[in-house]
């Protein structure tokens, strides 16, 4: 199964910030939108970075309280690791295991349309071999 496949059940809503807000805004923005990460857009839309929990409190860490008025550019990861609608859940798994990462935002034809998260990832794998165990139940019930 495909990155897409996730995305149909999720949906396709993704929280942006802009590379010159401030890192107290993006923290306000992640605990009103209950949400792990922002994807930091520029005013075209076009996608800068992702700005994580864990890259806040790196970022807290490194400069301290001053880091809340910094700009979201400061603090945020960048090059962004994405995957596109095509990609499978095992492959994605893969790369944000190995790349200690927990989400990645979806990309078609340098467009933003979506985002995964390694929970949604796992989620999705353990509904598939769920479903797959039921089928075998069945068939080996009406043998």
């Amino acid at each position: 199964m495909s990155v897409e496949s996730i995305l149909k059940t999720k949906g396709s809503v993704v929280f942006t910030i802009r590379p010159e807000h401030s890192v107290a805004d993006a923290a306000a923005l992640l605990t009103t939108k209950k949400v792990g990460v922002a994807v930091v857009c520029d005013a075209k839309g076009k996608l800068q970075g992702v700005l994580s929990e864990r890259d806040i409190v790196k970022g807290l860490s490194q400069y301290g309280k001053a880091a809340l008025e910094m700009p979201v550019r400061n603090v945020m990861s960048s090059p962004v690791v994405t995957c596109a609608p095509g990609d499978s859940v095992k492959t994605i798994m893969g790369v944000m295991t190995e790349r200690r990462i927990r989400h990645l935002p979806v990309v078609e034809k340098d467009e933003l349309i979506g985002i995964v998260s390694i929970g949604d990832a796992v989620n999705f794998r353990l509904t598939e071999a769920q479903m797959e165990m039921n089928v075998l139940r069945d068939v080996a019930a009406t043998r």
